[in-house]
């Protein structure tokens, strides 16, 4: 009897060892014609936290609701083979919501459809992170496309700590005279860090391109985000808007151009008033501003300047718009680099 019981224990060590080192794994569901799901929200209805949503090319009428921890959310086929939107139902003004306390939350690879007009009050919102659930997600909003059909209140919104927003395409378009749409906007009423906004196109009408801001008196800020390689063009008023309590934005390496009024705008106003506080510690770096209606400006300064030092922002290596190099300047740079590798013998250009 013993022997029996100490076997029954061994086994049963066994398999808590077994269950330790391989754990279950996340699974893969598959969103699509002749797969197992054929709609996204069904998908999501039956994941568990970590899982992976494949959807396949094709057309989603839907409104989708992320509410379980750690979702991979991809397509298939890539943005031009696969849309979500407008969707029917109580949250359709915002094609993709992510809710908070949900880990990292990764949406990749989609073409969303706007409504054309508000609905139930709102105005459409591609990819929508509201500012009240920042608390404990991360979004992470890779290469997806946002097309625009009638208005715009946010193409994407962030407000999570450590969210990245990367190689996406966003249409614009008008919101009303009391309030501005944001091509891609960082929002906050709490605290968000590292957020990363980088190799998206912003392509114009909205509003702003990119925003960054904090909204409300309370202590909420927004810290050491990186805005960088996007290219920003034909915004409303200004082509990158910073304003409230943020610290320490890095703008570098990013192409801004054609904006009427501005290129980039810091508001030193506590954000109008609907802010406690003004941006600090800003670096404006390396940038292409071309054609704009003016590059820099930090609205309500005395001085309408901008030096390195607080509380103005440091601006440094930023260039204008790109000169066009003449056909015999190019072909002498060739000719002598030709010669340099070759030697003089030949006649590098072919004319004289």
């Amino acid at each position: 009897m013993k022997k029996i019981k100490s076997i029954i224990i061994g086994i049963l060590l066994i398999v808590s060892i077994l269950a330790i080192v391989n754990p279950v794994s996340a699974a893969t569901l598959e969103v699509g014609s002749g797969k197992p799901y054929t709609t996204i929200n069904a998908a999501l209805a039956d994941a568990g936290a970590g899982d992976t949503i494949l959807v396949y090319p094709g057309a989603y009428n839907e409104n989708v609701l992320i509410n379980k921890s750690n979702i991979t959310l991809k397509s298939v086929g890539g943005r031009d083979a696969t849309t979500i939107g407008p969707g029917t139902g109580a949250n359709e003004n915002t094609v993709i919501s992510i809710q908070g306390g949900l880990g990292t939350i990764t949406v990749e690879g989609f073409t969303l459809i706007l409504s054309p007009d508000k609905l139930l009050g709102y105005h459409p919102i591609g990819i929508g992170q509201r500012m009240s659930a920042g608390a404990g997600t991360a979004s992470h909003i890779f290469n997806n496309k946002i097309k625009v059909t009638g208005t715009l209140r946010n193409g994407i919104q962030v407000s999570g700590e450590n969210s990245q927003i990367v190689g996406n395409i966003v249409e614009g378009g008008p919101l009303t005279a009391d309030w501005g749409s944001s091509g891609i906007l960082i929002a906050t009423t709490g605290t968000a860090k590292n957020i990363l906004v980088k190799n998206n196109q912003l392509l114009g009408e909205m509003d702003y391109g990119i925003g960054i801001i904090t909204w409300g008196t309370s202590a909420g800020e927004v810290l050491d985000t990186v805005i960088e390689g996007n290219i920003v063009e034909k915004t409303v008023y200004a082509g990158i808007s910073i304003g409230g309590k943020v610290s320490n934005t890095m703008v570098r390496s990013n192409i801004i151009k054609n904006n009427p009024v501005n290129g980039l705008e810091e508001i030193h106003t506590n954000y109008y008033g609907y802010a406690a506080g003004n941006p600090t510690g800003t670096k404006v770096w390396y940038n292409q501003f071309c054609n704009n209606g003016k590059d820099i400006d930090i609205y309500d300064d005395p001085n309408d300047s901008y030096v390195i030092g607080e509380p103005k922002l440091d601006a440094r290596g930023n260039t204008g718009c790109p000169t066009t190099l003449p056909m015999n300047k190019f072909l002498s740079i060739f000719k002598k680099n030709f010669e340099k590798n070759h030697g003089n013998g030949g006649n590098a250009s072919g004319t004289d």
